[in-house]
Formats: C-alpha cells, sequence, structure tokens
C-alpha cells in the first residue's frame, strides 16, 4: 500500500500516461509497467463516454493513437473496445485496447498513486464527476489520488461533490489550445486549488515563489531533461510529472 502521505519530505515522480516510450500510452501494459520499475505514481486522462463509463485516453478524438477517427465522448464502450491503440506503437502490442478507470484501477490498486485529469470541455459535467468519484470510493483510493483539468468549473464540482476529500490543481500552460485567461493559472482562483501544475517552461524563481507564498504545491509537467530538472532541485516541489520516468528516477532529484 502507497499513499501521499508517504511522500511528505520528498517529490514525487508521475508517469506521464504511464511508461509510454515501453507501451502504449494511457494503456494497461503503460501503467503495468510503473508498477514493475517502481515508478510510485501515475498520470492519466479520463472521458465519460456514450455508455456511462470512464475510459482513459488523452484526446477528445481516437485518430492519433487508433487512426480510425471517432469522438470519444460519442462512442460506447463495446466501441471503445473495438479499437486499438498498440497496432501504431509496436506490432508487440497489437489488440491493446483503451482501458476503464475501473480497469486501470483493478490493476494498480492502491500501490501506485494517479494524478487524474478530467478530460471535458462542458462549465458542468455531473454524470463524470459524480462517477469519478464514486469509482475513487469504491477502491479505496482517497489517500492515492489528486484530480487535475485545465478546466477549473469541473474541478470545482468535483470538489464540491467530493466534499473537498482530495487535493486538486489546475494545469496550465502559454498555449494557443489553453483560453487566455487560463495561460498563466488563473483558473485556480476558481476553487479550493491545492496544487499548481504549469507546463514546466513557465516555471521560475519567481513563479515558484508566488505558489509557496499561496501555501501550493508544485507539480510540473512534463518535465524530461535535466536542464529541467537544475530548475527545481531545492525548490521543496509536489512531484513532477515525466514523459521519461525511467530517466528521471536516476537524476538529483530523486535521489535518496
Amino acid at each position: 500500500m502507497i499513499s501521499y502521505y508517504d511522500f511528505r519530505d520528498k517529490p514525487i515522480l508521475f508517469a506521464h500516461r504511464g511508461m509510454n516510450s515501453f507501451a502504449p500510452e494511457n494503456s494497461l501494459p503503460a501503467f503495468e509497467l510503473c508498477l514493475k520499475n517502481d515508478i510510485p505514481a501515475i498520470e492519466l486522462d479520463v472521458h465519460l463516454i456514450k455508455s456511462g463509463e470512464l475510459v482513459v485516453i488523452h484526446d477528445s478524438a481516437t485518430k492519433r493513437v487508433t487512426n480510425e477517427d471517432y469522438i470519444v465522448e460519442n462512442l460506447t464502450l463495446s466501441e471503445v473496445k473495438k479499437l486499438d491503440i498498440g497496432k501504431n506503437f509496436n506490432k508487440n502490442f497489437d489488440k491493446t485496447q483503451i482501458p476503464t478507470l475501473e480497469e486501470v484501477f483493478q490493476l494498480c490498486s492502491n500501490n501506485i498513486l494517479y494524478d487524474i485529469e478530467i478530460k471535458t470541455n462542458k462549465l458542468k459535467n455531473k454524470e463524470l464527476t459524480t462517477k469519478l468519484w464514486d469509482l475513487i470510493k469504491k477502491y479505496k483510493l482517497e489517500f492515492n489520488t489528486i484530480i487535475t483539468s485545465f478546466n477549473p468549473f469541473v474541478v470545482r464540482e468535483f470538489e464540491q461533490i467530493s466534499k473537498h476529500s482530495l487535493l486538486e490543481g489546475i494545469i496550465f500552460a502559454n498555449e494557443k489550445s489553453v483560453p487566455l485567461l487560463l495561460r498563466k493559472g488563473l483558473g485556480s482562483r476558481f476553487f479550493q486549488c491545492n496544487i499548481m501544475k504549469p507546463d514546466i517552461k513557465l516555471v521560475n524563481q519567481t513563479t515558484l515563489s508566488r505558489y509557496r507564498e499561496r501555501n501550493l504545491k508544485i507539480l510540473p509537467w512534463c518535465v524530461d531533461t535535466e536542464e529541467h530538472v537544475d530548475k527545481l532541485l531545492n525548490q521543496n516541489i509536489f512531484g513532477i510529472v515525466s514523459n521519461v520516468p525511467e530517466k528521471m528516477i536516476q537524476t538529483e532529484l530523486f535521489k535518496n
């Protein structure tokens, strides 16, 4: 068993969509590799689909990872399970399916920590947030899970449903895909934010000091190089999200 309380004095290493250099992103094999390689935490993305399940996939469409172009939220589970996210990655992963969040919880249980990114463009999505909270409670993962999103309104809704039971954070980046108002983390003002999750390109001494003054935990993404690590040494960060956790775990940031 593992919990966030085990990491009071050291940062947490989150594998971005699992160990995605070695297995298809957001797949059960990618998450299982984290368990086998002592990576303590995973970051993953959830969408609510037409038939009511929460599935783990990053994009709102399936084209990039399957070559078949569907809108994720318009699919039923049986339709989702017909899609192959492994064939584009490596022939050894042919017929790898998009997992449900429940399948991920069944695989990893409380042996790993979760950063669950809510994916929805709706300002309110009570069905998604309610089902997410119910699943977390069903598998007794309240001490293993944080909730983050680019969308501050859906995090606020989750916060209200869960009665402020979890750590929750805002994700942000200075990119055109992010609404101008939210590019510098102003979404944190819309709910009881505990975690700032900035693109590593936005991290500097000034921003780190500002977050600490507000007693906010700092979780940059995607931290993939030694240069990125150097920015964060001795900065009392909550953790990092990385595409190369197998490399980051060897750095000064995570040495015991």
